[in-house]
């Protein structure tokens, strides 16, 4: 197995060439994963992370590239299967709504988002690791 590792403004990025994870729509499909923080850097476990990609034109065409998470018991987050491309990251209060449906979809709420949110480029079956700080609505 080889590994690289690479670390650029508060993200370490760590290319794995194994699959994801058994089951993943595709094999090159990568994922986001770390925890997040408050604006002391204290760890945060009450926040829903939005992923979306930096292409405002694939917002509403394009709804699998739109993802949520919801921190695990111990405070991480983890989104996977996302396509390689260029995506913001962003760690917020939590989100009313289901995965599916609800505000954080509007673009207006993306528009937003985007002017904080962290930039991540994935490659194929590649897992970037990153420590987000957490944006108050």
């Amino acid at each position: 197995m080889t590994r690289r590792l690479c670390v650029a403004v508060g993200v370490m990025t760590m290319a794995v060439a194994t699959p994801l994870a058994q089951g993943a729509p595709s094999s090159v499909s990568a994922a986001i994963s770390g925890h997040v923080t408050d604006a002391t850097s204290a760890p945060v476990s009450n926040y829903t992370v939005v992923v979306f990609p930096t292409d405002r034109t694939k917002w509403s065409v394009t709804p699998r590239l739109l993802r949520l998470a919801r921190p695990a018991e111990d405070g991480s987050f983890e989104v996977s299967s996302l396509p390689p491309g260029e995506y913001w990251v962003a760690a917020t209060d939590p989100v009313e709504g289901a995965d599916v449906s609800g505000d954080w979809l509007k673009a207006e709420t993306l528009e937003r988002l985007s002017f904080r949110a962290t930039r991540v480029t994935l490659t194929e079956r590649q897992r970037v690791m990153t420590v987000l700080r957490l944006i108050r609505r």
